[in-house]
């Protein structure tokens, strides 16, 4: 830059805003996450909780609207069925970027949960919602071409497309084992691609700016190398939704965003190596 020519002073300000992710986000990232001990589930909660007790009121606020507007967005003929889940994304990936906001000491605020439809990641937040929603679209056609192999084996695919229901109840009936084996290997596909598969690629895609492919990918295999902790997580989570549930479910008006906050605080412990202790 020459400094000096003249400058107009009602010219626009030039300097360029860069909307950047803290370095130490990228430098400290380990690639598919770290194991931890059973034990840190407890840290990831107690972690939570002191980020939600900063403002208690705007994270119930926030995960409140998140939870109104995907109802309605699935209530809408035709659109809900891709709004809705495309919601996932973005608002997920707002609450982990207040969560972020948090953790370095920034205030949040009710606008925060928007913010997921203004960061330069806007773009794969709605792919990953639209991801999130396929995920189950294709088990069901996994699930569907199991069912027929397992069925098919005794002959019995000729019954299923006859239409004829007393028919196939009498199969189905008589298939108790296949029933069951159908089933198992239902759950097995569900748990680890619609749960695990999701559960921190918001944070990934939303906070290291990730592809949603790569997000996915690198969050399956987080959870899977601490499945001990989220078993544990789970169970923990599993007693305070019920004890929430009690009072006319206004416990869940703290459970809910915990489980959120605390998504966050294993990202940060799994994915960061951070024990989540700064706050």
């Amino acid at each position: 830059m020459e400094y000096n020519q003249p400058q107009n002073p009602y010219a626009a300000p030039t300097t360029e805003v860069l909307m950047a992710k803290p370095e130490s986000v990228v430098a400290n990232f380990i690639p598919n996450g770290r194991s931890t001990p059973t034990g840190r589930a407890i840290a990831w909660i107690m972690s939570a909780w002191r980020l939600f007790t900063l403002s208690p009121l705007i994270w119930v606020v926030n995960v409140v609207l998140y939870m109104i507007l995907r109802f309605v967005a699935g209530w809408m003929p035709l659109v809900g069925l891709l709004l809705g889940p495309a919601l996932f994304g973005f608002f997920i990936g707002a609450l982990m970027l207040s969560a972020h906001k948090q953790f370095d000491g920034e205030p949040i605020e009710v606008a925060d949960v928007f913010a997921g439809f203004k960061a330069p990641q806007a773009k794969p937040l709605l792919i990953l919602g639209l991801l999130n929603m396929a995920a189950p679209l294709a088990l069901m056609v996994v699930i569907g071409v199991l069912i027929f192999v397992v069925f098919g084996v005794s002959g019995a695919v000729g019954i299923m497309l006859s239409g004829d229901t007393n028919a196939i109840a009498t199969m189905i009936a008589s298939a108790g084992l296949g029933v069951v084996l159908v089933s198992l290997i239902a759950i097995a596909l569900i748990v680890p691609v619609y749960i695990m598969a999701f559960w921190f690629a918001p944070a990934l895609v939303a906070i290291n700016g990730m592809s949603p492919v790569v997000a996915i990918s690198q969050s399956f295999v987080g959870c899977l190398k601490n499945f001990l902790p989220f078993l544990f997580y789970g169970v923990i989570f599993l007693v305070l939704i019920v004890v929430g549930s009690i009072p006319f479910l206004l416990g869940l008006l703290i459970v809910v965003p915990l489980i959120l906050i605390s998504t966050y605080t294993a990202y940060r412990d799994i994915y960061l190596g951070d024990d989540g202790q700064r706050v």
